[in-house]
């Protein structure tokens, strides 16, 4: 009788079972966490380019020889979050205030999850100063798990007669991981 490949005994087998079993315990939660973690640094991460992007247009914007302007209020876009991750043309003509996202020179150079808006109370030029307290929103909504339940994002920024926006505030967080 010749022997073909050797043969785990139900020892070895359950003892393989249990170290993958020690292992898998070990490092999901951890991998489960790193996970989240990425979804959640994604909406952050972008608001903080679009408040940056914003003060730039800001601080830099003349109109028929007026300046401190802000374009319109953009998105949501794209219009609903997604789970997964996807490319998405802010400056298509069918994004909501696609002229505003061509403006501010916002294009996420990466596929995203969540919706994203810019609202200013005022839009147009010669702002800020003036006493009025007109803020700028900036937001992102995800649902991340596909359940309905959506988390949100929000900075907020005043205009300043300096011509810079002011931030208001920190990140504000709705249901960071629903």
């Amino acid at each position: 009788m010749s022997r073909g490949r050797p043969r785990l005994s139900l020892l070895e087998a359950a003892l393989l079972l249990c170290i993958v079993g020690i292992v898998v315990a070990v490092f999901s939660p951890t991998f489960v966490r790193r996970v989240r973690t990425n979804k959640i640094l994604e909406a952050s991460e972008l608001l903080q380019e679009l408040t940056d992007r914003a003060a730039a247009y800001y601080g830099t914007s003349w109109d028929d020889g007026h300046r401190r302007c802000l374009p319109p209020a953009a998105g949501p876009t794209p219009t609903e979050p997604t789970v997964d991750p996807e490319d998405v043309d802010f400056y298509a003509p069918t994004a909501e205030g696609y002229d505003s996202w061509k403006a501010l020179g916002f294009q996420p150079d990466r596929s995203i999850r969540y919706s994203y808006r810019y609202m200013p109370a005022e839009a147009g030029c010669d702002l800020g100063g003036d006493g009025r307290d007109a803020p700028i929103t900036f937001r992102a909504e995800g649902d991340l798990e596909g359940d309905g339940v959506r988390s949100r994002f929000e900075r907020q920024a005043k205009p300043t007669l300096d011509g810079t926006l002011q931030p208001i505030g920190e990140l504000h967080v709705h249901r960071r991981v629903e």
